[in-house]
């Protein structure tokens, strides 16, 4: 029984991560960087502050445009607030980057930010922010309000 107990704690210590907490510096609505790990968010895709030199912009409902990357940093900037970040570390993506959940407090930061309208729900990969997308298109949220390209279609279409 003694040896079952010590291969559970060793599963458990190999198999889930401890999260990632510190003071977060943004870098674009869904990439965030803690204690020197860049952490891009899982479930939410935002429009690109800066890509290859470029700011994505989005037309707002009378036509005129907007850029909808800044805007989206700036309010991941706002959500965050100088707070404590909590992540997931759900791995890493073909970047390096590691993939997490955030959160300040109990807010999930890719809820609110999907909610707002000023990230997408990601949801070739999950639908768990299908709803919040759903609502902000309901209420022509941030993005919603007018035009915009799929920040994954943007940056296919505007890579060097």
């Amino acid at each position: 029984m003694r040896l079952i107990s010590i291969f559970l704690g060793l599963f458990l210590l190999t198999n889930f991560s401890a999260d990632i907490v510190g003071e977060a510096e943004v870098t674009d609505g869904d990439t965030i960087i803690i204690n020197d790990i860049r952490i891009r968010f899982t479930g939410s895709d935002a429009p690109e502050s800066y890509f290859f030199g470029k700011t994505q912009k989005c037309l707002d409902g009378k036509g005129r445009e907007w850029e909808c990357g800044n805007a989206a940093t700036q309010k991941l900037k706002e959500l965050i607030n100088n707070q404590t970040v909590r992540c997931t570390d759900e791995g890493q993506d073909r970047y390096g980057r590691t993939l997490g959940i955030c959160y300040v407090g109990e807010m999930d930061l890719q809820a609110e930010m999907v909610k707002s309208g000023m990230a997408v729900a990601y949801l070739r990969y999950s639908d768990r922010y299908e709803k919040e997308q759903n609502y902000a298109k309901k209420v022509k949220a941030g993005m919603w309000a007018g035009e915009f390209k799929q920040p994954e279609v943007w940056r296919r279409e505007n890579r060097d």
